[in-house]
């Protein structure tokens, strides 16, 4: 079976905050829940997408369910010793993850299709504990990402994503008055990946903005709702990729920022590929 770090099932809120929004909400957390043993810690994101970004299209586009593929490292993937082969997958409101564990490398020769999932943990093995990598359950969820390659041919590295992550957890693990966890992404970036000769490191958001997400099974304690109404904070829809997606489209020249009621984001019947995906349609994604 697979273990609970390799698959979660959970509500996912987020909320795009100040910088003094995010300070206020740490201070009231402390009472409920603890900075994790982690501290800010960087996480590369890279997310897998077609040439096209058709994934992430669809995904702005706010299906009842969407999916997104990406190797996930929790510092900088030059120095991991491991990074995370993961699907995610939302359905009416609620986020699936599953994800396998492999060294840099041997994820490198998995997703470019080189070698199959075995082949590349014998060749390329994580350093600690590498038996741990081949068991029942790890080999059904890389079943489950070979299939995802199935669906969508193709795909290849098309965005990165990095931020600086705090991670705060309940004092007590038992405390049945709390949520699983918070996190706050700031400092978050992006390298279009399909860009020729992509090396800039790029802003999705300014400076003195952050990205919370609450995480929980259930509702929220009735703390934690008065301490968010408190801070002014509300959930927004908020996606690191497409919001990055947008910027590409901006600096194309593809889109208009803010131009449309409501502060939303409006493809002008774009040409972003050979094809012309977009040539005879006008899309509102939520900015």
């Amino acid at each position: 079976m697979a273990t609970a770090g390799d698959t979660f099932q959970r509500k996912e809120k987020k909320y795009l905050i100040s910088s003094g929004q995010c300070k206020a909400i740490k201070e009231g957390l402390t009472s409920h829940m603890r900075l994790d043993d982690y501290g800010a810690t960087r996480i590369d994101s890279l997310y897998l997408d077609s040439f096209n970004h058709n994934l992430i299209c669809k995904s702005l586009e706010k299906p009842l369910y969407k999916e997104k593929l990406r190797v996930r490292s929790y510092g900088a993937f030059s120095e991991a010793d491991a990074v995370y082969v993961e699907i995610k997958k939302k359905f009416k409101g609620i986020v699936y993850k599953r994800r396998v564990r492999m060294s840099a490398e041997g994820a490198r020769a998995y997703y470019t299709h080189q070698m199959t999932y075995e082949q590349a943990q014998h060749v390329y093995p994580v350093l600690q504990n590498p038996e741990n990598d081949l068991t029942v359950g790890k080999i059904q969820i890389a079943r489950e990402i070979d299939a995802f390659f199935k669906r969508h041919p193709g795909i290849e590295p098309a965005m990165l994503i990095s931020c600086i992550r705090e991670a705060w957890c309940p004092n007590d693990i038992d405390d049945q008055d709390c949520v699983d966890r918070i996190t706050f992404d700031e400092s978050i970036s992006y390298v279009d990946l399909l860009e020729a000769n992509a090396v800039q490191r790029r802003p999705v958001i300014s400076d003195d903005l952050a990205v919370m997400e609450i995480k929980c099974a259930g509702g929220y304690p009735q703390w934690l709702c008065d301490l968010l109404g408190d801070c002014g904070a509300y959930p927004r829809s908020f996606s690191k990729y497409g919001n990055a997606f947008k910027r590409v489209l901006s600096e194309r020249g593809d889109v208009s920022v803010g131009a449309a009621p409501s502060s939303k984001l409006v493809v002008q019947g774009a040409h972003i590929d050979a094809s012309g995906a977009f040539k005879e349609r006008s899309l509102a994604f939520a900015s």
